[in-house]
């Protein structure tokens, strides 16, 4: 991710807070385990609910095609139930969304996945002509104008709305005996309190996960001084979505088929969430029931290309369009870098070697695993050492397929100034035939430009390219590689 210039940001309080999703999936989950439609329609009867009807796509988990949803998550900056913050006074009153996040359950693929929505993204505001930050249309139009404008701009069709205040979110973890994260430093946010002062694993109980997950100048001890990571709101959805993975395991682990703990986990989440009146008992049940062999591990996070810029004096973050569409059209319903298979994708070959006959070769050998071959030529230079794998930008998730199939990993490079397929494969002298089954995709990331740090007037900032598979994490995530410490 990036850090982007963040003038008016300083003057914010709390950061984006969190974990809507902990509610939704646990109650899912439970769901799951309850087994009786009597049960679940009592649980759902206590729930608040807001008329939506008119701006929702299908929502009938029967009549869309295998069950698929797709749900919009807000988490509103709404403190009620909490202890007094300090940080809170001057705030004008009014609900606004400080986490969007779009989920999408695949029941018949036992297959979930999450894209969260950086709050400062600007764009048009879905049907009243404006443009401003998207966390602007809900206090400007309402959930109403939340749905048109993640809709509108980016054609993903919204099932169900749940919001989510955060006055049960230290309840919730501490039902499930607090979320355990590892920590390879010492770490640490003045603003928030968040004070770890050893490595290790750590278990953060309710209100130590508050502050960890509401962190955005978060800071971490090294070669002896603190260090502020300096990606802010956006390297903390990389730190928010981590924590959302490890809380779906740790309550999938702390015997939600206990009816007791089921209804613990029940009740701390069922008066901070609302939902939309036509996410029925019977919705939730048959959601559920198809979702049982759910794996949370396979639990899959996104988040989206973007590079910061300035509206007046105000710090934005624009969507950088083409790279954004792989992981959108996974959201929209298509399929994920790799799922399309071969016989979507055309590359030209050509032969960096010079050995004889080996742009044929190449090409026979990808098309007889199912790729469509354009040019093969020789390449302009000979005795290349290195297989590479061109590609426009809006070819990524082909390029990565080809790569897949390939016995050597080739380099990938992007170059929108490629031409007929917009995939070129050229062999160097590491190149070592093709497979006949692919390779699991790699999650990578390519970054071009400098960092601006936060606060930082410049409108410079880092253009980050998202993969269009689950998101390699941005910033200073603590447990990514220490898992170790908590095993």
């Amino acid at each position: 991710m990036i850090a982007v210039p963040d003038g008016a940001r300083l003057r914010r309080t709390w950061p984006q807070r969190l974990l809507i999703l902990l509610n939704v999936a646990v109650m899912l989950v439970c769901f799951a385990t309850a087994g009786a439609l009597a049960y679940v329609d009592q649980k759902v009867g206590q729930l608040q609910q807001i008329s939506l009807g008119h701006v929702l796509a299908s929502n009938d988990t029967e009549a869309t095609d295998d069950g698929v949803q797709t749900i919009l998550l807000v988490g509103v900056d709404n403190d009620a139930g909490l202890e007094e913050d300090p940080r809170m006074q001057g705030r004008d009153e009014g609900l606004r969304s400080d986490t969007i996040m779009v989920l999408r359950i695949d029941p018949s693929k036992s297959k979930a996945g999450l894209l969260s929505f950086p709050r400062d993204l600007y764009v048009p505001l879905g049907g009243n002509g404006s443009r401003d930050r998207i966390n602007a249309a809900l206090p400007f139009g309402g959930p109403d104008l939340l749905i048109r404008t993640i809709s509108e701009n980016f054609g993903i069709q919204i099932n169900h709305y749940v919001q989510v205040n955060f006055a049960q979110f230290e309840k919730l973890v501490d039902v499930v005996g607090g979320v355990p994260i590892s920590f390879d430093k010492p770490v640490r946010d003045e603003w928030t309190g968040l004070q770890i002062d050893e490595p290790g694993c750590v278990t953060l109980a309710g209100a130590q996960a508050l502050d960890y997950v509401r962190s955005r100048h978060f800071e971490y001890f090294e070669d002896g001084e603190w260090n502020e990571d300096p990606a802010s709101d956006l390297s903390r959805i990389s730190r928010q979505q981590d924590f959302i993975e490890k809380a779906v395991e740790r309550a999938a682990s702390k015997g939600l088929r206990n009816p007791i703990t089921m209804n613990r986990l029940l009740d701390a989440g069922l008066d901070a969430v609302t939902v939309d009146d036509q996410f029925t008992a019977k919705d939730i049940a048959s959601l559920a029931n198809r979702f049982r062999s759910f794996d949370p591990s396979t639990f899959e996070t996104y988040a989206l290309p973007v590079v910061g810029d300035m509206v007046g004096d105000a710090s934005v973050v624009r969507l950088i369009d083409r790279d954004a569409e792989p992981i959108l059209d996974i959201f929209r319903g298509g399929p994920a870098a790799g799922e399309a298979g071969p016989a979507s994708v055309q590359v030209d070959v050509l032969n960096g070697t010079g050995r004889i006959d080996e742009g044929r070769n190449t090409a026979d050998s990808l098309s007889g695993v199912g790729f469509g071959v354009g040019l093969i030529d020789d390449a302009p230079t000979l005795g290349l050492t290195h297989t590479t794998v061109r590609y426009r930008t809006d070819e990524r998730a082909a390029a990565d397929l080809v790569a897949s199939y390939l016995v050597t990993p080739p380099q990938l490079v992007p170059d929108d100034s490629l031409e007929g397929s917009g995939v070129q494969l050229t062999t160097g002298m590491d190149y070592d035939g093709v497979l006949t089954q692919p390779r699991p995709i790699p999650t990578t990331t390519t970054t071009a430009g400098p960092t601006a740090a936060e606060g930082d007037s410049s409108t410079t900032a880092t253009a980050t390219t998202a993969p269009t598979t689950a998101t390699t994490r941005i910033g200073v995530v603590p447990s990514d590689g220490q898992d170790g410490f908590c095993r």
